[in-house]
């Protein structure tokens, strides 16, 4: 017989995460996790950091001009070298291949890093929006104001949050109101509108963009197994998750774009 793992909730996770635990003990965590919101919570932060770290970087090709210079670095000495190199000599071409190995990682790295720095801030924000998402629907309590009239949802977000809130009717879409709820994006409150589409539910959170962001298409994410859209319009950052079908997700973002361009058409200009 085994012996008993340790109850500690921190090992349990990582254990679970690690894939080794039996069948016994995945139905324990699985209990632990619908008894504990804020256990449930931690588990989806240790999820989306572990996805993080494995997600692997688009790879950028390097200049013609510097691979050349790196391939030549690497290439075997010329037949005119001296009959009798000095013993310095023979080292350095001994260790060229290697010298030339580590500049081009270095360079490559150098590349790399760029991309990882403008990826982490986007992680970040897509982890926090699952994460809200996998705490609701673990809670059971998905929303903070339940109620399907729009005009009630949105000015309840006043005074909570920075900026007004979006909200639209989408019932003749198929997809109606719920509520909406406060999440936490960093240090940032952040309103987050709950729609519904059968047995299933869309979270939908408007953040401040940069301003030098333009309206952008919207582009598809997949976080712990959660269908993520994100797009930018009008200085705003909206993300759209759900464990709907792709096709029916794009379906909710298309009429909550149309519908809320309806309505900056009919809001007066100040």
């Amino acid at each position: 017989m085994t012996e008993r793992r340790s109850d500690d909730p921190m090992l349990l996770l990582h254990a679970a995460l690690d894939g080794e635990l039996d069948a016994a003990g995945a139905m324990e965590v699985e209990a632990r996790l619908a008894a504990d919101p804020a256990l449930a919570a931690e588990y989806a932060r240790l999820a989306a950091l572990r996805n993080a770290i494995g997600t692997r970087l688009p790879l950028e090709r390097a200049p013609d001009a510097l691979r050349a210079r790196v391939v030549a670095m690497a290439q075997t000495p010329s037949q005119t070298a001296p009959t009798a190199p000095s013993r310095s000599w023979r080292l350095a071409e001994r260790y060229r291949p290697l010298a030339a190995s580590l500049i081009l990682g270095v360079v490559l790295g150098a590349g790399g890093y760029g991309l990882l720095a403008r990826s982490t801030a986007d992680d970040d924000v897509q982890h926090a929006i699952v994460a809200g998402f996998v705490r609701g629907r673990l809670s059971g309590q998905t929303v903070d104001i339940a109620t399907s009239d729009r005009h009630t949802v949105k000015p309840w977000f006043a005074g909570k949050i920075e900026g007004a809130t979006t909200v639209v009717d989408l019932k003749a879409d198929g997809f109606p109101l719920v509520g909406g709820r406060i999440d936490v994006v960093g240090k940032m409150p952040v309103p987050t509108l709950v729609y519904q589409r059968r047995e299933h539910q869309i979270a939908l959170s408007e953040i401040p963009a940069a301003s030098a962001e333009r309206p952008s298409e919207p582009r598809r994410e997949t976080r712990d197994g959660y269908s993520l859209l994100e797009w930018t319009e009008g200085g705003r950052l909206y993300a759209a998750v759900s464990d709907l079908p792709p096709a029916e997700l794009d379906a909710f973002v298309a009429a909550f774009r149309r519908a809320a361009a309806a309505e900056r058409e009919d809001t007066p200009k100040p």
